[in-house]
């Protein structure tokens, strides 16, 4: 065999069984299963440990190593672990949009329909001049008179006042439409973070329940090793073992909770009740820092 390096005074066993008890890397695993194998097939009398309930332990062990591991036994965290936000650059582009959009104004002159208005008034007004002036002339014997100018005149001004009184009901409607088009931006915003955050956490159900499969399966090679070598003290470095393994994923999951409410709370967005309760940030707090968002953002 190729394979030479073992120690023949270790209980290769033992130390197989403490290193599945941890959660030690596949590559780990196979590593010393080799030793034994080795260390069985180059000591007399001892070949028939090379291959057996030991070894069948630590290859199915090994398997459901490779197949799935752990986030939180690979030191990844967050998008790390492999989350990547669907809504994530839809998200961005409204919050862009919002906040790049351009402070409220109105200018008559650049509104298409005050210059509608206005084309109309001034066709009614001189209208309305030629008709006064025609009908003073004839009244006049056709000479046009003072008088005559005067109401032309009049007649006109009356439609220069309705143009006049158009501006206000245009500034309303111009308004309107610019807060119902922000108005439009902002309840996007919040249905793609509601999007956001169901999407995060279907994907945290789901990574739960691999993770819940992963550790009832090594849960099982665990027992066999217990109840070959029955330690007694088996069981409990196993529960200690998922504790801290339990604490390091909580700590994981508030601290990404966090960086993804602070990263909308600083574009401005409001995040979820879910979100904000995740992160371990209270409302009034969420209201300061979004607001000191705006402010910086120029809102």
């Amino acid at each position: 065999m190729a394979y030479r390096n073992y120690d023949p005074t270790v209980d290769y066993a033992d130390r197989l069984m403490r290193m599945m008890q941890a959660g030690a890397s596949a590559a780990e695993v196979e590593d010393m299963l080799r030793r034994r194998v080795e260390k069985a097939e180059s000591l007399p009398g001892h070949e028939q440990y090379a291959y057996d309930s030991y070894y069948t332990a630590a290859r199915d062990y090994i398997d459901r190593q490779n197949r799935y591991t752990p986030a939180a036994e690979t030191g990844q965290t967050g998008s790390q672990a492999g989350w990547a936000d669907p809504y994530a650059e839809k998200l961005s582009q409204a919050v862009t949009r919002l906040t790049e959009q351009e402070p409220f104004s109105y200018d008559p002159e650049d509104d298409p329909a005050f210059q509608a208005y206005r084309a109309a008034y001034r066709r009614e007004g001189d209208r309305a001049a030629r008709n006064t002036l025609a009908e003073t002339a004839a009244l006049s014997g056709g000479q046009v008179s003072t008088a005559a100018a005067a109401a032309a005149s009049q007649a006109r001004d009356y439609y220069n006042s309705k143009l006049s009184d158009v501006v206000p009901d245009l500034y309303k409607l111009a308004w309107q439409m610019y807060a119902a088009e922000r108005q439009s931006l902002a309840d996007e915003i919040d249905t793609l973070a509601g999007l956001s955050d169901a999407a995060y956490r279907r994907q945290s159900d789901a990574a739960a329940q691999d993770y819940k499969i992963f550790a009832d399966q090594r849960d099982f090679a665990y027992k066999q090793y217990q109840d070959v070598r029955d330690r007694a003290d088996a069981a409990e470095k196993e529960w200690n073992d998922t504790q801290a393994s339990d604490v390091r994923l909580a700590q994981d999951a508030e601290d990404t909770a966090y960086r993804r409410a602070m990263a909308f709370l600083n574009a401005g967005v409001m995040p979820t009740d879910n979100m904000l309760r995740a992160a371990g940030i209270d409302k009034e707090t969420a209201r300061a820092m979004r607001a000191a968002a705006l402010r910086k953002l120029g809102q």
